[in-house]
């Protein structure tokens, strides 16, 4: 069975709820920073926010996304520059890539958590628009069941599981993940991944979200999870690194947030690699020797909804490969009509074989 509508979620989809647009990040994450200075028990999440902007300065990145990429790309330089034989100095710079990318990912976590309460008293009413539309106006979770539409988000905010769990008036709200709910690939009760269930709703984030995180434990990856519905969450030190051995912490355990940039979800694909995050890009996305469940969703479409989201550079190589998996008409919406047609001229230029599947959507969001 085709599913009837396949839709992708872009940055613009919460644009309207405080979140920021790729470009507009770097001056979010500023004001992030100058917030955390008026604040207790922030000195390290602020270090970690501040080598961010610094390090995003430096390589004149305008995205995290890309400054990612260009961290791992110099470094990458000044090891092959020492040589074939493995050095104290290889290791060193090896583990500066690797601290400094985690900086970038618990700055975007935190700061992505922090706008969670405002965004939420909004009432998120694009989302409840979208998830109505979805659902057919249905809040009874046998639904799940029976729709055949489908939703990939490149998306590291929380907010359609938010407004998905208000829908379905879901209180134990560590579920929504599981296989019987949004059927995300991860089970954050019994703290693993998951096999995807065919034949009913599938929401997956393409690349990783803000409040998952995962660890390596016993040989096994291990994933925990921050409650969607939190009235009070802190977001501190003790957030990440709490002192107290006693206390649940996710940097105590070694965990990284599963925030995957292009680069590592590019890499995670295309080479034979150990990262904390692979195995679920390789579910989500597929590698050489298996299928993705996204490529699959994406062949099985009638249609496919882009909404929100711009095609950037950084990532429209995966994208494009994505939507030639499937002949299925393209909807493009945007946030205005003019913005649409833009995007489907760029993609027509620089992709005329996608040129007959395009359509601009008059309909903002």
């Amino acid at each position: 069975m085709k599913s009837n509508v396949l839709y992708i979620l872009g940055a613009g989809c919460s644009a309207a709820y405080g979140y920021p647009l790729a470009k507009e990040f770097p001056a979010a994450l500023k004001n992030y920073e100058i917030s955390l200075q008026r604040r207790p028990n922030c000195g390290r999440l602020k270090r970690c926010v501040t080598n961010t902007i610094s390090l995003m300065g430096k390589y004149h990145s305008p995205t995290t996304d890309r400054l990612v990429f260009q961290i791992a790309e110099e470094l990458g330089r000044e090891r092959r520059k020492l040589g074939p034989i493995f050095t104290p100095k290889h290791k060193e710079l090896e583990a500066m890539e690797e601290e400094q990318i985690l900086d970038a990912k618990t700055a975007t976590t935190a700061f992505f958590l922090e706008q969670e309460a405002q965004a939420r008293a909004t009432g998120l009413q694009g989302y409840w628009d979208f998830l109505t539309l979805l659902f057919e106006n249905n809040r009874n979770p046998s639904v799940l069941e029976s729709t055949t539409s489908r939703v990939l988000s490149f998306n590291y905010d929380r907010l359609f599981e938010i407004a998905f769990t208000d829908y379905f008036r879901l209180d134990s709200n560590p579920e929504c993940y599981r296989q019987v709910w949004l059927n995300s690939g991860i089970d954050l009760l019994l703290n693993r991944a998951v096999d995807f269930l065919p034949g009913r709703f599938s929401f997956l984030k393409l690349h990783g979200t803000a409040g998952i995180f995962v660890r390596r434990e016993i040989g096994s990856v291990w994933y925990s999870g921050v409650a969607i519905h939190q009235e009070h969450l802190t977001i501190e030190d003790n957030f990440f690194w709490h002192s107290d051995p006693t206390r649940s912490s996710f940097q105590r355990l070694k965990a990284e947030p599963l925030i995957v940039f292009p680069f590592e979800k590019d890499r995670a694909r295309s080479e034979n690699t150990s990262f904390l995050y692979d195995d679920y890009i390789r579910a989500v996305w597929g590698h050489a020797k298996q299928q993705g469940y996204a490529e699959g969703l994406v062949e099985r479409a009638k249609q496919i909804q882009v909404i929100g989201y711009s095609f950037d550079r950084n990532d429209r190589k995966a994208m494009i490969d994505l939507l030639q998996k499937s002949d299925c008409p393209i909807i493009i919406r945007n946030r205005t009509k003019e913005d649409a047609q833009d995007i489907c001229q760029g993609l027509e230029e620089d992709h005329p074989e996608l040129a007959p599947r395009l359509r601009p959507s008059p309909k903002g969001f």
